[in-house]
């Protein structure tokens, strides 16, 4: 290989590191610069804000539940569970369509998932925007939406021991 062209490659390897270097500093830091009680909020407010475009009924399910999870290399956090159910409706067709328009317009990317089964149960998982994941259940038993925060940094143990969930 020629000095020009051996060059040229070695300059295209450091700039493909450098690049997956920023985007895997990027994915795992979603939640960096927001604070424990930032993320507690958000994930409160969307997981209301989607039980609102369904009707009404909703009760807490879950939470917000303070949980671990990774910021990056190494370094916990902290991110918040929320969880509400009701009663299903007549049509859980058109309210995944609806919570996954609502979804689609906060960002989130969707996908649409069904079991199998003569009653199947309908749902819509979601992730980004907001909120690191959501779903959306629409089982005929009774509809579930929940979501999980953004990961922020936080000491889980401490926040725990001090009763800060």
């Amino acid at each position: 290989m020629d000095l020009t062209r051996g060059k040229a490659v070695t300059g295209l390897r450091g700039t493909a590191a450098a690049l997956l270097s920023v985007a895997v500093l990027t994915g795992c830091s979603a939640g960096i610069g927001k604070s424990p009680e930032q993320a507690k909020q958000s994930v409160v407010t969307f997981v209301d804000g989607s039980t609102d475009v369904v009707g009404d009924g909703w009760e807490i399910g879950e939470g917000p539940r303070l949980g671990k999870c990774g910021v990056g290399l190494g370094q916990g956090g902290v991110q918040y569970v929320y969880a509400k159910v009701r009663s299903a409706s007549a049509d859980p067709k058109a309210d995944v369509a609806v919570v996954e328009r609502h979804w689609k317009d906060l960002g989130v990317t969707t996908e649409r998932y069904q079991t199998g089964g003569e009653d199947p149960i309908l749902g819509v998982r979601g992730r980004g925007g907001p909120v690191e994941s959501s779903d959306f259940r629409a089982d005929p038993r009774g509809y579930t939406i929940d979501g999980s925060s953004l990961c922020v940094p936080g000491a889980f143990d401490k926040m725990s021991l001090e009763g800060q969930e």
